[in-house]
């Protein structure tokens, strides 16, 4: 073992942190002076580059932080980034700018000093509220582990931790990926599940004596994965190094020998084979782990794991606390830094650990933990290449935007900042512009405090009318909450006063998808917007009980309880609604327009409830009953054109006809009268509809043309919705119809919603109250949507005349981690029903959620369940017509094919062609997504024969055309 120290004169401040960029030529401290200072490797263990005034030493110096820096990482692998934390609670992310790879180089603020590589801030982290004093990349760097003294562990993909008592000290990942492990002062260790961010394990032992006068506590995984080295432990008044298994989570070996507490413990990231004593027959190796220990009696020492004495001991290299370690990539190397300002670095030559294990021995050693190593596969064919290369260019920048979103805010966009180091007195004066960027905050059953939150469901899905207008086709809900306390401790912590939130809750909605609902257990709110609309916030209640009182003030009543042998429940019953105007108010809103178009009243009309509406004699033998809506003596429906087109009606409360008006401002576009009450209207810029409670149906065109005599029902309407073309009605008895208006013709008729019914109440844990139908719409392309109370979606399927389900909350975890597969992002109507259900929906549902994990430890030898999902939410996109979650998932589906090595599911990849083939599917062409798909699936050489197959039938279909 050689030692050196290298000298530099005008550094004599703490280091805090350093580390070795993974190809070991640059490595990277922070300290004291707020500054990072990025150093040549060769000048430092080479002595002739040492001496030599023409190879550089200090590359770069960076100096944005408002605080001493506590710890440097570089990223994994490639060594792209260089993370940093601080103690002004900032994380920031930096990147070498290559393009200046032929600069000249720039001085540094306020010094002497010349910087010869250009890195330049891309992130800044902020959430932490108090120090940052470690760092961690993942494996795959997905993910970046922070710690802090603020006691919260974040990683930068959307979640913060917050069980530790005590200033968190240490993070480290385990090499496979499954787990995270933090110390803290608290005086435990736990480790974190990644799949679920849960803590599987929490070991508090070997630290129940440990003093608290460390300043790190900073613990490492062994690289085969087996064991954690964790430091500041203690056995009485002796200072240890505790190692505890993987699994079991028990302590089964301290290292004993320092004089005060350890600050650090690190791994060699290399396995050796070593003899088992220096005079053993070499064939008597055995492998193992060199583990390095950095304590406060300025000293390291260096263990193979096995043994009870170390085997390098290095007394006093440092004037202070050895505070950080970091091996070579090449595992001959070992940096340490202390407080007193200087770095140390313990050379070993000559194999002095052993014989280092190839990297393909030490990725089957991780295979046992789940870690799956891929075998070389032969190349067969250039076409095999060439998809290989457009694959790569692809992935390149999906990792770039990767790091780009995962650390992306919620209410700002990203930011690549180019900020060259050498300006660095040009920000000290005006203050860095870095974006400021926050973790994601898990989601949470009740919409943000103070906050307003739109939820669009389908941009071209038009809204249901329940007989009040709604003034914009995306569901809308404002919650005013008075602004909380927030106080500051002694020791700098904020403190906020927490508020009474049971008056809250009855106005607080869930978070729903823009489904505009005139089913159960809606309240209806009416308000008056500025341009004279009425506005209806949609608040579910499913648990209120409803008396006698609730019932005759909704806009609905409850179904006959009177059910048949064999009948289903269904409840679509509103809450009260505000009091109803008084006399004088009813007889203004019952103004109409005459003929002329002339307003006679200014006064926007009020709805009240007039009645109950009629019941037909079906509903005492149906075996679903849906609920009657109440007859009011005002309804509307804004914007049919999307601007100032209007569709008005006015009931009577003395039997006379029912008027009804279409008008543009204050103008009459036309008018007609019905015979019965209506009691829902629908319609957009072509066609519009009204619902009478005798079960008749009138339909009109943009001019007021009846397009069809009265239409008769075997029953009152409980729904009725226009898109486009087509027009759905639900009735009260459960019946669904679709009509295509242009063409006059069914398109679904009369189908019974009696099977969805029945599921859903199958899945149903709640005996409380029956399942319900909460919502029902028609897609663009004419197929009918159903929502259930249980938040299933359903479709009906014209060709098969069967009703499929295409969304299951059960698959839906609450608590998104960002890695389950079938998972679409967007505004589509998936993601939307998905998004509710994460955030508080869905009740009393058992979970499948661990079906779609990507990890295989949950379901070991099960991997169709995530490529059935997978298939399954492809052929529902496909129902709902939602072609860019298609293709969104299309690729999640051929990539967990070529991750699973589906080999079978290649050859019937693309299904049976249909006699009547068409070359695009939602406006998609196939053969560009076969084209892109193909790419995907080239990742995987165990399918480049089908691959290829594919491709060259592909190019002749190309060329033929």
């Amino acid at each position: 073992m050689h030692l050196a120290k290298p000298n530099d004169k005008n550094q004599r401040t703490s280091i805090f942190s350093v580390h070795v960029h993974p190809d070991g030529s640059r490595l990277a401290t922070g300290g004291l002076d707020n500054k990072i200072k990025l150093w040549s490797t060769a000048s430092i263990i080479d002595v002739d580059k040492a001496n030599d005034p023409s190879v550089p030493r200090l590359l770069c110096t960076l100096g944005l932080h408002n605080g001493s820096v506590l710890c440097v990482r570089w990223s994994s692998k490639d060594g792209r980034y260089l993370a940093s934390g601080s103690d002004d609670q900032l994380v920031l992310i930096w990147e070498w700018d290559r393009s200046t790879e032929g600069w000249s180089g720039g001085s540094v603020f306020g010094s002497g000093e010349h910087n010869i590589e250009n890195w330049k801030p891309v992130k800044r982290l902020s959430g932490h509220q108090s120090d940052v004093v470690d760092l961690a990349w993942s494996r795959t760097n997905t993910y970046l582990a922070s710690c802090g003294l603020d006691s919260l562990v974040f990683i930068w993909d959307g979640k913060t931790f917050d069980q530790h008592l005590g200033f968190v000290k240490g993070v480290t990942w385990d090499p496979v990926g499954e787990y995270l492990a933090t110390e803290s002062d608290d005086k435990t260790v736990k480790i974190w599940r990644t799949t679920d961010w849960t803590v599987q394990a929490e070991i508090s032992e070997p630290y129940a004596s440990s003093p608290t006068t460390t300043f790190y506590r900073r613990l490492s995984w062994s690289p085969d994965g087996s064991h954690v080295a964790t430091a500041n432990g203690a056995q009485g008044a002796v200072a240890i190094a505790a190692i505890f298994n993987r699994g079991e989570w028990r302590t089964d070996i301290s290292l004993v020998g320092h004089d005060s507490a350890i600050e650090v413990v690190a791994f060699n990231p290399v396995i050796f084979m070593i003899p088992d004593s220096d005079d053993a027959d070499p064939n008597s190796e055995t492998m193992g782990s060199v583990c390095a220990v950095g304590s406060q009696d300025h000293s390291i020492s260096v263990w193979v794991t096995r043994n009870a004495r170390p085997l390098f001991v290095c007394q006093k290299p440092f004037e202070h606390s050895v505070l950080d370690l970091a091996w070579s990539p090449d595992g001959t190397q070992l940096y340490a830094c202390s407080y007193d300002g200087t770095v140390v670095v313990l050379q070993f030559i000559n194999k002095e650990f052993g014989t280092r294990v190839s990297d393909e021995e030490h990725e089957k050693l991780l295979t046992k933990y789940g870690f799956t190593a891929k075998e070389p596969i032969i190349l067969e064919s250039t076409t095999q290449l060439s998809l290989e290369s457009e694959y790569a260019i692809v992935k390149s920048k999906e990792k770039s935007d990767l790091m780009a979103n995962m650390m992306a805010p919620l209410d700002s966009p990203t930011v690549d900042m180019d900020i060259s180091t050498s300006e660095t007195n040009k920000i000290l004066t005006t203050g860095p512009t870095i974006t400021d960027f926050r973790p994601t905050v898990l989601p949470e059953p009740l919409p943000s405090i103070g906050t307003q939150q739109s939820i669009n469901y389908d941009s071209e899905m038009s809204t249901n009318t329940n007989g009040v207008s709604t003034s914009a086709p995306n569901t809308t809900v404002n919650v005013a909450i008075s602004q909380q306390t927030v106080t500051v401790t002694k020791d700098g912590k904020r403190r906020i006063q927490p508020q009474f939130l049971k008056s809250l809750i009855s106005s607080t909605p869930h978070l729903q998808p823009n489904i505009s609902s005139t089913s159960e257990q809606v309240i209806v709110e009416p308000s008056t917007s500025s341009n004279g609309s009425t506005i209806v916030s949609a608040l579910p209640n499913s648990h209120q009980k409803l008396s006698t009182e609730d019932i005759l003030g909704s806009e609905m009543d409850a179904p006959s309880r009177a059910l048949p042998p064999g009948g289903i429940p269904t409840l679509i019953i509103g809450n009260k609604r505000s009091t109803p105007p008084t006399s004088d108010t009813t007889t203004q809103s019952n103004k109409r327009q005459n003929i002329s178009g002339k307003i006679q009243s200014e006064v926007e009309p009020q709805s009240s409830v007039l009645r109950s509406s009629l019941v037909s004699p079906s509903v005492a033998m149906s075996q679903v009953r849906l609920a009657t809506h109440k007859v009011l003596n005002y309804l509307a429906k804004d914007r049919l054109d999307g601007a100032t087109l209007k569709l008005e009606c006015y009931n009577s409360s003395d039997n006379s006809p029912s008027q009804l008006m279409c008008t543009r401002g204050k103008a009459t576009v036309w008018f007609d009268y019905v015979p019965s009450a209506v009691i829902l209207i629908t319609g957009h810029s072509q066609y519009s509809a009204v619902a009478c409670e005798d079960g008749s149906i009138y339909i009109y065109s943009s001019a007021g043309r009846r397009l069809l005599p009265v239409i008769v029902l075997e029953s009152s309407a409980s729904f009725l919705e226009i898109c486009r073309d087509y027009l759905l009605v639900l009735t009260q008895v459960g019946l669904l119809s679709v009509w295509d208006l242009r063409n006059l013709k069914a398109i679904v008729h009369s189908v019974s919603i009696a099977p969805i019914l029945y599921s859903a109440s199958l899945n149903s844990d709640d005996f409380n109250s029956s399942v319900s139908i909460i919502s029902a719409h028609v897609r663009s392309n004419g197929i009918p949507l159903l929502i259930t109370s249980t938040n299933e979606a359903w479709c009906y399927h014209f060709d098969m005349h069967v009703w499929t389900r295409v969304y299951d909350p059960r698959y839906t975890s609450k608590d998104s981690t960002g890695s389950e597969i079938g998972e679409v992002n967007g505004g589509g109507i998936l993601a939307s029903l998905e998004n509710y259900a994460r955030q508080g929906g869905v009740r009393n549902l058992g979970s499948l959620s661990h079906l779609r994990r990507l990890s295989g430890n949950d379901t070991p030898g099960q991997p169709n369940h995530q490529i059935g999902y997978l298939e399954t939410q492809l052929v529902a996109a496909e129902l709902v017509n939602s072609p860019v979650e298609y293709k969104k998932l299309l690729f999640q589906y051929a990539q967990k094919i070529a991750d699973e090595e589906a080999e079978y599911r290649t050859e019937d990849f693309g299904g049976r062609a249909k006699s009547n083939w068409d070359p695009f599917l939602m406006g998609m062409s196939k053969r560009q997504l076969l084209e892109e798909v193909l790419t995907v699936l080239s990742s995987n050489r165990s399918l480049q024969r089908h691959v290829t197959e594919y491709k060259n039938a592909l190019n002749k279909v190309l060329n033929l055309d």
